[in-house]
């Protein structure tokens, strides 16, 4: 295990169950002006986990999985959502993550292969900008993680597809 139960409980607590609560807090609203998006940060380790971090892969993949079902309840109402599945921006957190070798060592290796890459901070700022100016439900960078992240959205978009004509809301 990556991690202690304190640090675990802090990590869901920051990584799910605050966008959570702050998606709750926000969308009514939101729902009310007739307006509104709500823009979620994942990351590639929520589609793909890596040894060292499981509780930050869990959290992430929880998220992703959480904003889409907060975009099937905001289907046919007048706010978006889009979903930022980022790799390793550099920050502390990236420093910490090439310290514990195994975590280092699969980046390196994906690196290596042109699967991922690091992402620069500026570049991901303007690229979710645009994302949420053209109502994207995705951004993911790199863009070449893109083919891992829809393999492993495929039963999330099946699921959507079967249930497409269920109303979205009750009224």
């Amino acid at each position: 295990m990556d991690t202690d139960v304190e640090d675990a409980d802090r990590t869901v607590g920051l990584n799910l169950l605050a966008p959570i609560e702050l998606c709750r807090q926000a969308l009514p609203g939101m729902i009310e002006r007739g307006r509104g998006h709500v823009v979620n940060i994942s990351s590639t380790a929520g589609v793909g986990c890596w040894p060292g971090i499981a509780t930050y892969c869990a959290t992430k993949a929880g998220l992703t999985q959480f904003t889409a079902g907060l975009r099937a309840d905001l289907k046919a109402l007048p706010v978006g959502t889009t979903l930022v599945e980022v790799h390793i921006v550099p920050t502390e957190m990236g420093d910490e993550l090439a310290a514990y070798g195994p975590t280092a060592a699969a980046d390196r290796r994906m690196r290596r292969m042109g699967v991922l890459t690091h992402v620069d901070l500026e570049k991901l700022v303007q690229a979710t900008v645009k994302a949420v100016a053209k109502d994207r439900r995705h951004l993911r960078r790199p863009r070449r993680a893109s083919l891992i992240a829809t393999i492993s959205e495929a039963p999330r978009r099946s699921t959507e597809w079967i249930i497409a004509g269920v109303p979205p809301r009750e009224e």
